[in-house]
């Protein structure tokens, strides 16, 4: 990647580098001490007519008028490499991406990065024509364009209000179907219900693969309609709803739409029947800063004991979520509470900054299939080291219980995770002398990661001592508590 060079006027280097070829030249980042006018792009669009190395360029920090995007245009028309691009700062607005928008249709483009560029209804109806016609164009940014809202959504869902937007002759609306485009951005874009519930009526949404709503006030209404959406994108593998304002009504509902239907796909060849939860797409499902509480966290309790199955479940920043919300959520994960096979039904789990504490790290630890847990900013203290540590101990002791005369089976603690984040979660050090010592006697026999950084014990004299001993014990887990510091060996 070449960067521009501060304090530097023109880009004749860099047009140099261009027109010849220079195979090194892959990446381009055009920073805003470099000069690039009307004419610098003209010189750039010139000396890629030939270019067949340069993949990404990004020049977000310059202004750039309609009557230059056009020369943009041109090039991607011709360019046969170039695979990324941003361009345009906060002025280049509708006018900008109408002109960009022609050259896109014909482009090799595989991602537009449109962010903070003004974008609204107009600039949203020149890009749905462009999605149309170019199926190389799979992942669409338009983060922080709050002109665009529920009507620049509808439009870009390829939905029409009127002739004018391209309806048929009978009055119903036309719709334009993506051609590539899996994966779209639209966070900060002032979007509410109505345009989740439009995307979800849009034939579009059964295409995506990658949803991220992150910033847009949804409200409790949005809740339900992104449970509308999620029961039509059927291709979808990651939601992101980062402080989206769902509020624990908003949570509830979405929560609902994750059980899987319960109807069955029959094999008219023979008499096997399989759940349609077994084909469902595990989500990778972001629920960070959305204001839930306990309701949301009993519907999602609900839903997962329904058959939810997801690949991850973000509740990272929600303060009204209680340790024994938490719990709760880690017995419904418990050995033979889920339906829908053995698989299982959250594998990525981060609960920081919520309220768990020991009752939730004494349930999770039962959690079948976990395999990343983060509890960060979480206020465990003593009595949830205390709790930590004893988990810990029961997994490393082995799978049975011995009585009198016989031994009972009892569920394995902590059987799969291979990551633990606990970092400043407020434990002394006398609590990360009782976590170590069980990690170091084999609790989490499969643990490869353990961070705990922040935590007042590792200022104490003495914790390079207790680091020192779980490395002799546990030679391949890596112990991350500052910046830079990895205790643990390479594993190859």
């Amino acid at each position: 990647m070449a960067w521009g060079q501060a304090g530097a006027r023109a880009i004749d280097d860099l047009i140099h580098r261009i027109a010849g070829n220079d195979p090194k030249l892959t990446s381009l980042t055009i920073l805003r001490q470099r000069r690039f006018n009307h004419d610098d792009v003209a010189s750039f669009v010139r000396a890629m007519a030939t270019n067949t190395n340069l993949t990404e360029l990004y020049c977000s920090s310059h202004p750039v008028a309609p009557h230059t995007a056009s020369l943009l245009a041109e090039m991607l028309t011709v360019s046969q490499s170039m695979r990324s691009l941003c361009v345009g700062d906060s002025s280049f607005g509708d006018d900008g991406v109408v002109e960009l928008a022609r050259g896109v249709a014909a482009s090799s483009l595989t991602h537009l990065d449109l962010s903070n560029k003004g974008v609204g209804q107009r600039g949203a109806k020149a890009l749905v024509a462009a999605l149309a016609v170019a199926p190389s164009l799979e992942h669409l940014q338009l983060n922080s364009n709050p002109l665009l809202g529920d009507a620049g959504l509808r439009t870009l869902c390829g939905i029409g209000d009127s002739v004018t937007d391209g309806s048929n002759g009978d009055g119903s609306p036309a719709v334009a179907i993506w051609a590539g485009l899996r994966t779209l951005e639209v966070q900060g874009c002032s979007i509410s219900a109505a345009g989740i519930r439009a995307l979800a009526a849009s034939p579009n949404c059964v295409r995506l693969h990658v949803l991220r709503l992150d910033g847009n006030a949804l409200g409790p209404e949005g809740g339900a309609a992104v449970g509308e959406l999620l029961q039509t994108a059927s291709s979808l593998k990651e939601l992101s709803l980062r402080r989206s304002d769902l509020g624990d009504l908003g949570g509830e509902a979405l929560a609902a739409a994750l059980v899987p239907s319960s109807t069955s796909i029959t094999q008219t060849s023979s008499s096997v029947t399989d759940p349609a939860a077994q084909t469902r797409i595990r989500l990778l499902l972001d629920l960070s800063e959305c204001g839930l509480g306990s309701r949301s966290m009993a519907a999602l309790q609900g839903a997962i004991l329904g058959g939810a199955r997801l690949a991850l479940l973000c509740l990272m920043g929600n303060a009204a979520v209680s340790d024994a919300d938490v719990a709760a959520l880690g017995a419904a994960l418990g050995p033979g509470r889920c339906k829908g096979g053995s698989e299982s039904a959250v594998a990525h789990l981060d609960v920081s900054g919520t309220a768990a504490g020991p009752q939730a790290v004494s349930a999770l630890s039962l959690a079948e299939g976990l395999c990343h847990l983060s509890m960060v900013g979480c206020q465990l203290g003593a009595s949830g080291a205390t709790a930590l540590a004893s988990s810990l101990e029961a997994a490393g002791r082995g799978s049975t219980d011995c009585g009198k005369n016989e031994s009972s089976p009892v569920a394995p603690r902590w059987a799969e995770l291979r990551e633990l984040c606990i970092s400043g979660t407020g434990l002394g050090i006398e609590d990360l002398k009782a976590v170590f010592g069980a990690l170091a006697a084999g609790g989490a026999p499969k643990l490869q990661s353990l961070e705990v950084g922040a935590n007042p014990g590792t200022r104490e004299d003495v914790f390079q001592e207790l680091l020192g001993s779980l490395r002799d014990a546990r030679p391949q887990l890596a112990v991350y508590w500052r910046s830079g510091d990895d205790l643990g060996t390479q594993v190859q």
